[in-house]
């Protein structure tokens, strides 16, 4: 690994060049630090890394070899800031390519740990910021092939999601589109329903009217009914009043004839009596 080559090959560098510069307690804290990088102790070379900072803030291999091991111990916030700091004070282009270089490493390092535990791309640029950081890369080392292929792959990497990110939008159109469709379908069929209710309300309307009409003639029919029964009733009376003073004249004309019967037979009788009474000799 690039990162881990680089570590030896500025220790070597710094021991052949700068060694003069450092002071002695900073050189020791390098060593140090060196040694648990070694090892894999990460976090304890880092603060020995600190130490030899602190002790000469000029100590470019501290810098570096700290973003190193900040870089392999998961803290790339830190890492990239130590890379920074040794890229603005160290005049060397060589140098300052591989800083960019471990930069762009670790937002790509970083965008696949996330990917990993998130299963899902993470919603930061580390993808661009690594693509960046490639490019300025190659600005001070055209020949740098591992920051050409990480450059690309890289920009791979964005095509993949850029695609998925339009099939993912293509689908989610799809799925709208399909929503809305149902909802229009939905839609028409409550408009079909309130028609279809708007029909039965009206026809309800007609038959309540029909029905009131019905019922209004039936009312006029009983009032009908009732005039003329009381009519009837009227009439049957005056009939009655009339058949019973008939009754009473027919009475009384019979009583009349029965009298002048009655005077008729006895203007026989008596004359009969008188014709009884002469002598028929």
């Amino acid at each position: 690994m690039k990162i881990v080559k680089y570590i030896l090959i500025l220790f070597v560098l710094s021991l052949s060049g700068n060694f003069v510069c450092q002071s002695l307690e900073s050189k020791l804290e390098l060593k140090e630090g060196n040694d648990a990088y070694k090892k894999g102790d990460f976090k304890k070379s880092e603060a020995s890394y600190k130490g030899s900072i602190s002790s000469d803030e000029t100590n470019l291999n501290a810098i570096y070899n700290n973003g190193n091991a900040s870089f392999m111990s998961g803290d790339f916030e830190s890492a990239r800031e130590n890379f920074n700091n040794y890229i603005y004070k160290s005049e060397n282009i060589d140098d300052k390519s591989k800083a960019h270089y471990n930069i762009g490493n670790s937002y790509l390092t970083e965008y696949a740990k996330e990917m990993n535990e998130k299963g899902q791309p993470p919603s930061g640029d580390f993808l661009e910021n690594a693509v960046n950081e490639y490019k300025k890369a190659l600005r001070y080392n055209p020949k740098d092939k591992d920051a050409r292929y990480n450059l690309s792959y890289a920009m791979k990497l964005i095509q993949n999601q850029q695609n998925q990110e339009n099939k993912d939008q293509d689908k989610k159109n799809k799925d709208q589109d399909k929503e809305n469709k149902d909802q229009d379908k939905e839609n028409k069929d409550q408009d079909k329903e309130n028609k279809d209710q708007d029909k039965e309300n009206k026809d309800q309307d007609k038959e309540n009217k029909d029905q009131d009409k019905e019922n209004k003639d039936q009312d006029k029919e009983n009032k009908d009914q009732d005039k003329e029964n009381k009519d009837q009733d009227k009439e049957n009376k005056e009939k009655k009043s009339e058949t019973k003073e008939q009754a009473l004249k027919n009475l009384d004309a019979i009583n009349s004839d029965e009298e002048k019967v009655l005077l008729k037979v006895n203007r026989k009788k008596g004359d009969q009596k008188k014709k009884s009474k002469t002598k028929d000799w």
